[in-house]
């Protein structure tokens, strides 16, 4: 908060404390559908705020109306401090906008334009410090409770910003119930924008999760939407049977408002039949067991349409093993008149595309460059980073209202990188990281988790107090820090069997474990009741049926976790051809990968999203909003 703030701040509370009038008022901003300005004042319009070219226009800004409602009668004082609040939260100072509005409370005698706009404020707040639930509360509370008395504006931004809670909450279904309500208040300009949102939240969704919420079907409109996405999913690795499958849902829904006008990156599909490569290289190291799984993943992928008599692409697969400068060979193979080229595998072979200035054939890298370095055009990647699996780890967490962490993986320099990404990720939210350590191995485990714990220090004060107490008076059991109610956790299953158990041993086991997906190797043996609770992240291949799977097994045998990651990841590398134009010109829409929920970011990279399940005895057992972590 700046200083400039903090003065205006003082001058106000003191001017209130003096004329006995309003404490400040509390501090959230206000969130419309196309402005986010506050109701003007009816009674008296606010004094012109000046500012000069030597200080920052928004701390002076708010510092000017903080003053001005220091002086200014009710309701013409909340008003002023709404406009300064709104200022901070635009600005991004959350931390500002809090401390305006922090000693305020409700007050039914305000005019509904004031009791509204606070509110709304209250609501963006804390959307915007993570706590969807509070944000829920306010929104549910009074005098949202009686929309029917509320403007079309105030009831627009409450429908918009329940649904911002919900996604935040992992609950698509009960979003996109907000945008099918929101519609009657939109004007017809805005009713393909609407439409377009409720199909990017539906098809976003994890697999099971629309579901596990099916409860909340209340209408025509969510009815119809639930079957559009199931119709596009089931299809949606057969793009002719999903064109035909759109159509026939068109005409039994005649009725429905994305009847005529389909969301257009589902129309896009339609576009996508006469567009798809007809010619596509492989590029992938052969040799290396990555390369291998990879590789059977696609081809399993690539028969398995041909079987369906889908229209499948002419495949040259070419040999990376023991090329270290790949650019003779992918200009090679991009003058031989491939429509999209999908690899290469390796980080480096990555990096040497994405120095280029321009690529002349589409190409889907299947691993990521350096972070921070733009991509030339034409250039797509797609891998199994880690740093979708932290973020997706460190959100579950927070979600489940956890707040101080501690983080454990393996020592050396890559993992401490990870651990690095962990802190920042927290941090980021809101959190507090307090240790991260590595261990070095078995019989290492105890000894990092003592120094996460602080059980060292605790038992150095024993020893220091057994110096001057006799031993036979002191009665001495270690006691951990009690702050810490959440580790991350990077471990194999072999590990995290003697990680969890030390941790009970260590007093920690209350403290819940959120881990990534090497946690877990495909199995549901006995032994995986010494990770009992531990929550984690992993592939639909891994964790839910998929038929091709069975297929790939029959074929190749069945393989560890990691290898039927990298299996999935060819399954969606081959997927991905018909979809990349899709995803490309329609940020935000996603795909059910065998990987994960997929969608495109900005610079042409693919993001994932897991689905979150629970260790419970010697089964696995999927996390859905219906079901959230403990």
């Amino acid at each position: 908060m700046t200083d400039h703030v903090k003065a205006g701040l003082e001058h106000t509370r003191d001017t209130f404390c003096l004329k006995g009038l309003l404490s400040l008022l509390l501090a959230m901003s206000l969130s419309q559908c196309s402005s986010s300005s506050v109701p003007e004042p009816s009674a008296e319009q606010p004094r012109t705020v000046v500012t000069t070219d030597s200080e920052p226009v928004a701390p002076n800004r708010i510092n000017q109306l903080l003053l001005m409602a220091a002086d200014a009668p009710s309701p013409l004082a909340e008003q002023y401090t709404l406009q300064a609040s709104q200022l901070a939260l635009d600005d991004g100072d959350i931390d500002t906008a809090s401390a305006i509005l922090g000693g305020l409370g409700d007050n039914n005698a305000w005019p509904i334009s004031v009791r509204t706009g606070a509110g709304l404020q209250r609501a963006q707040l804390a959307l915007a410090q993570g706590e969807a639930a509070r944000a829920l509360i306010v929104l549910n509370g009074s005098p949202f409770d009686r929309p029917d008395e509320l403007n079309m504006e105030v009831r627009r931004a409450m429908m918009q910003l329940r649904a911002d809670a919900f996604l935040l909450m992992g609950q698509a279904l009960a979003a996109a119930r907000e945008y099918t309500r929101l519609a009657s208040l939109l004007g017809p300009d805005q009713q393909a924008g609407n439409t377009d949102r409720i199909w990017q939240i539906l098809s976003a969704a994890p697999p099971g999760s629309l579901q596990a919420q099916s409860a909340l079907v209340d209408s025509y409109e969510l009815r119809g939407w639930m079957e559009l996405v199931n119709v596009v999913i089931s299809s949606q690795n057969n793009i002719e049977e999903q064109v035909r499958a759109v159509r026939s849902w068109q005409a039994r829904w005649n009725r429905h408002s994305a009847s005529t006008r389909l969301p257009e990156s589902l129309a896009f599909a339609i576009e996508l039949l006469n567009t798809r490569p007809e010619r596509i290289a492989l590029l992938l190291p052969l040799s290396d067991a990555a390369g291998r799984a990879v590789s059977e993943g696609f081809l399993a992928a690539y028969y398995d349409a041909e079987q369906q008599e889908q229209q499948v692409p002419e495949i040259t697969v070419y040999d990376t093993s023991n090329i270290v400068d790949v650019l003779p060979l992918y200009r090679q193979v991009a003058d031989s008149g491939v429509d999209l080229i999908i690899g290469p595998l390796r980080k480096d072979s990555v990096r040497q595309l994405q120095a280029q200035p321009s690529l002349p054939v589409p190409t889907l890298a299947l691993n990521y460059g350096d972070e921070g370095v733009p991509n030339p055009p034409n250039l797509y990647q797609f891998g199994l980073a880690p740093e979708d699996e932290i973020r997706q780890a460190v959100q579950l967490a927070w979600q489940a209202g956890h707040r101080v962490a501690v983080v454990m993986t393996p020592a050396g320099e890559e993992y401490r990188r990870i651990g690095e990404t962990f802190m920042n990720e927290w941090q980021a939210l809101g959190g507090h990281l307090v240790a991260s350590t590595g261990f070095a191995g078995s019989g290492s485990y105890s000894d990092a988790i003592r120094r996460l714990l602080d059980l060292d220090d605790s038992e150095a004060r024993a020893a220091r107090l057994r110096t001057v107490v006799p031993r036979s008076n002191l009665i001495f059991s270690p006691r951990r820090r009690q702050d810490v109610d959440v580790m991350f956790l990077l471990a194999t299953p072999v590990e995290g069997r003697q990680i969890r158990p030390a941790m009970g041993f260590h007093f920690a086991g209350d403290v819940e474990v959120f881990a990534m997906p090497a946690i877990y190797d495909g199995a549901g043996i006995a032994t995986n009741r010494d990770l009992n609770g531990i929550v984690f992240i992993d592939a639909p291949w891994l964790l839910t049926t998929d038929p091709l799977k069975q297929s790939v097994a029959t074929t190749f045998s069945a393989g560890s976790g990691p290898v039927e990651r990298l299996r999935a990841m060819g399954v969606d590398s081959y997927r991905l051809h018909t979809r990349l134009a899709q995803l490309d010109n329609f940020p935000g829409i996603s795909i059910q990968g065998a990987t994960g929920v997929l969608t495109m970011r900005d610079d042409g990279s693919i993001k994932r999203e897991l689905i979150p399940a629970r260790f419970d005895e010697a089964s696995i057992v999927l996390l859905t909003p219906a079901t959230p972590p403990p």
